[in-house]
Order: C-alpha cells, then structure tokens, then sequence
C-alpha cells in the first residue's frame, strides 16, 4: 500500500506567503493613505467655501457701514424736515395701533387655515427626526439666509438715501439762478 504525498512546506512557499501578506498591507495603507488625502483635501475645501463666504459678508456689512456713516454725515449738513417728520411719526403711530390691535384679518379662510395644519402635521414629522446637530445648522442657515435679506434691504434703501442725500446737498450748494430784470 502506498502512503499518501504530504505535503510539506518549503521555505520558498512560506516566503511567497509572507509577500503576499506584506503586499496586502502595503495595498491597505496606500488605500488609506489615498482616504485619508481625499478626506483632508474635501475639508480644506469646505473650510475655504466658509473663509469666502465669510469674507464676503464682512465686505457687504463694511459697505453697509461706510454707507450709514455717509448717510450720517450727509444728514448732519442737512437741515430737518419737520413735516416729513411729524407724517412719519403719524404712520408709526397708526402701524403701531394696527399691529396692537387684538383685531384678526377677516380674510384669512379657514378651509386654508386647516389644510396648512394638515399639511404640517403629515409633511413635517420628519424633521423631528433631525439630529440636533443638523437641527442647528437649518436653523443657522435660515438666520443667515434671513441676514442677508435683511442687509440688502438696508443696504437698498442706504444707497437710495444716500444718492437723495447727495442730490439736495449739490442742489443747496448750487448757487440760485438769479430772475432776469426787466428793466
């Protein structure tokens, strides 16, 4: 009878092993070296998108501020108007009684009224469901959002006053045309 062929190891096949091991580590770390750039490149990006956008907004609230302090120094040579200030005091006053009141619009339906509660109650579950981490950055978000709404109406209505401004100083400065004699 003859006996089975054992096998036996020899040191060439264990060497070869050994590579091959030694190789699937190199190809791992090289994977996770390739990762972990990849991932560093992704947040110096996102960090640079942030350094922009700050930078950007600072620009926007320092035009604001130049634009305030020239409105400032542009009202300081100005004489007031009375007038205009009694009607704006007026107004105030009546948005104020208006806004006070406990008066409800009567043009609000109530089959709307009760399909947007619908509607919220169906829709919006799931943002309940947000972590507070993603929570908080919808929420900063919209103050940005609103933010910048917010500084281009000021920054509008800035430069408008301030182009009025402007407008009636170069005409106060302006000398009068004097009215032709007839003589």
């Amino acid at each position: 009878m003859e006996t089975p062929p054992v096998q036996t190891m020899t040191n060439g096949s264990l060497s070869d092993i050994q590579m091959y091991l030694h190789l699937e580590a190199l190809r791992r770390f090289n994977e996770d070296a390739r990762n972990v750039k990849r991932q560093v490149a992704e947040q110096a990006r996102l960090w640079l998108d942030a350094k922009c956008e700050y930078q950007r907004e600072y620009a926007r609230l320092a035009n604001l501020t130049k634009c305030i302090a020239m409105r400032v120094a542009l009202d300081a040579k100005r004489q007031p108007d009375v007038e205009k200030g009694n009607q704006a005091l007026k107004d105030v006053a009546y948005m104020r009684a208006k806004i006070s009141s406990d008066q409800r619009p009567s043009a609000i339906d109530t089959k709307m009224v009760e399909q947007c509660h619908q509607q919220l109650e169906s829709s919006h579950k799931s943002r309940q469901k947000l972590s507070q981490q993603q929570r908080n950055f919808a929420e900063s978000h919209e103050a940005l959002r609103a933010l910048r709404i917010a500084v281009d109406t000021l920054e509008n209505g800035l430069e408008i006053a301030t182009v009025q401004a402007m407008d009636q100083l170069v005409e106060q400065l302006l000398p009068r045309p004097e009215p032709a004699r007839r003589d």
